[in-house]
This record gives structure tokens, C-alpha cells and sequence, in this order.
């Protein structure tokens, strides 16, 4: 008999407890965009699991209409965007941090910051329709922790084409690679049902994958580099840049180090002036304007 516990609500996620697994829901229409309320909520829903002895494992997915769209576009340049939680320094160390195996249920979109987190947790179980993307190059910014995890396991050359083209394609474009452990067809519900299945396979583990530890797979970074380097003309700063962010991932010594040199990156493009002519292009865009 499966035995649930009424959720709670943390901020703008749902948790929940099903016999040994802790489903935490980010939950914040229309796209569960990464907002100051989203990580607060994730910080604590994952503090939650931890101190509950009962759960063995978690399952992290999305309400509505997809898993998550990214970074709350609204907050862009507000007091909100930097403040504690964020996402990379804070909200995505503590779901790699879990001694208690993560699987992640992608079900409608994992976007921007959405696929970000997704690539943090241990395990990866998507719809074979839900679309992926990293197109903040579209914004004025980089994928600033995407830049890093990618290339790990889509390979140097694939996730330069992937971020600089700002591709958002269907999650069956990735079969055969590592960016997913499972791709399966179904609705948000079966999708939930084969993660909880999934997270029981792995209580136990006792090294719990992070696609921070993958090396590169192999390749000249050098030539890959060059090659995409010599197809931007002088009107592609952002793609420059967020090609150097890439580019740290084959150079520097470790993961923390390529990180750190995106970082230095994306914290000079998202304060710039640029980011904000480009939000304001894409609310222009939407016909509806930004979502509420």
C-alpha cells in the first residue's frame, strides 16, 4: 500500500512524501520560472528530504505545463535576481550535495535554467516530446552552469551548435547520448510514476553520479574551438562570449575553475545594458507580453 502524507508548501514548491520518496514540485504558473520563490522553496524542500529519515530518495519535477522555463525573466536587473538563494551558487550545490539519490521528471520543457537544474541531479528521466533548450545567448547572457555540464556529456563540438544556435529541440533529439538517462513516452503522471520507480532502483548507491565529475569526451578542444570561433562575424559579441564560457570547460584545470571563469562572464553580461534592451525585445515579442 503506498502511504502519502498531505504536501506542504514551501514558498512556490510542492513537497510531498510517498512511502520512501520525497517528490518536491516546483510550482509556480505559468512556466515555474527559477524566481527568488522557486529557490527559496527548493532550498527548503531539499532540507526537508534530508533531515526526513523515512525518504531514501527524491524526485524533482514541474506542475503545469512543463518542468521549468528557466530564470524568472522579470527579475532581470531587480534586487530579486542576486539575492540568496541562487540558483549556481546555492540551490544547485545543495541538490549535488544530496547523499539521497535525485532523479529528475522532465515532462513539457526543461529550459534555460530548467534544463540547468536538471543536469544537477543525479538521474534524468524525460518525455520523449518535452522540449530542450539553453537560449540564453538570445537574452543577452550565457548558460552560465549549462556552459560547463553540457559539454560533459553532449561533447565539445555538439553543445557549441546546441548554445550558440539557442536550439530548443524535442528531448528524443538526445538518444544515445548522456544528457538523459531514460527517454519514454507518456503523460506528466506516467512520466512521475517511472521517476518514483527509478529513485527506489537507486536507494543504495553509494556513488551517485554528478556530471561534474565527467571528464570531457575526448576531442582537439583547441581545433573545435577555432573552427567554431572562425563562423561568428562582428556582430556576434554574445555568442563570442558564451563560446569563451564553453571554451573554459576544455581549458581550465577542473570543473570549479571553468565555472568559475563563466561566472565571471555571465556576471559581467547580465548587468549590462545590453541584457536589458534584450528583455525588453522579447516582452515586445510576445503578443500576451510577460507572463503573469
Amino acid at each position: 500500500m503506498t502511504h502519502c502524507k498531505p504536501p506542504q508548501r514551501f514558498a512556490d514548491v510542492e513537497y510531498r512524501v510517498e512511502d520512501d520518496v520525497a517528490i518536491v514540485t516546483m510550482s509556480h504558473p505559468p512556466v515555474n520560472g527559477l524566481g527568488l520563490g522557486i529557490r527559496r522553496g527548493l532550498v527548503a524542500a531539499f532540507e526537508a528530504a534530508r533531515r526526513d529519515a523515512r525518504v531514501r530518495a527524491i524526485v524533482l519535477n514541474g506542475s503545469g505545463r512543463g518542468f521549468s522555463a528557466g530564470g524568472d525573466i522579470r527579475e532581470f536587473g531587480t534586487s530579486a535576481a542576486t539575492a540568496s538563494p541562487a540558483l549556481s551558487l546555492h540551490v544547485h550545490p545543495m541538490i549535488e550535495a544530496s547523499e539521497k539519490p535525485v532523479v529528475a521528471a522532465i515532462h513539457g520543457f526543461a529550459i534555460g535554467g530548467g534544463l540547468e537544474t536538471a543536469l544537477v541531479c543525479h538521474y534524468r528521466l524525460v518525455a520523449d516530446s518535452a522540449q530542450i533548450g539553453l537560449p540564453e545567448c538570445k537574452l543577452g547572457v550565457i548558460p552560465l552552469s549549462g556552459t560547463q555540464r553540457l559539454p560533459r556529456v553532449l561533447g565539445l563540438a555538439q553543445s557549441i551548435e546546441f548554445i550558440l544556435g539557442a536550439q530548443i529541440v524535442r528531448a528524443r533529439t538526445f538518444r544515445g547520448t548522456a544528457l538523459f538517462d531514460r527517454i519514454v513516452e507518456g503523460d506528466e503522471e506516467h512520466l512521475l510514476r517511472l521517476a518514483i520507480e527509478m529513485a527506489r532502483e537507486k536507494i543504495g548507491n553509494t556513488s551517485l553520479p554528478l556530471i561534474r565529475r565527467l571528464p570531457l569526451p575526448h576531442c582537439d578542444p583547441v581545433s573545435v574551438v577555432a573552427e567554431a570561433r572562425s563562423r561568428l562575424t562582428c556582430s556576434d559579441a554574445i555568442k563570442s562570449e558564451c563560446l569563451n564560457a564553453i571554451a573554459a570547460a576544455a581549458e581550465s584545470p577542473d570543473f570549479d575553475a571553468g565555472l568559475a571563469a563563466a561566472r565571471a562572464i555571465y556576471d559581467r553580461l547580465v548587468s549590462s545594458d545590453e541584457v536589458s534592451r534584450q528583455r525588453d525585445r522579447f516582452f515586445e515579442s510576445r503578443q500576451d507580453g510577460p507572463p503573469r
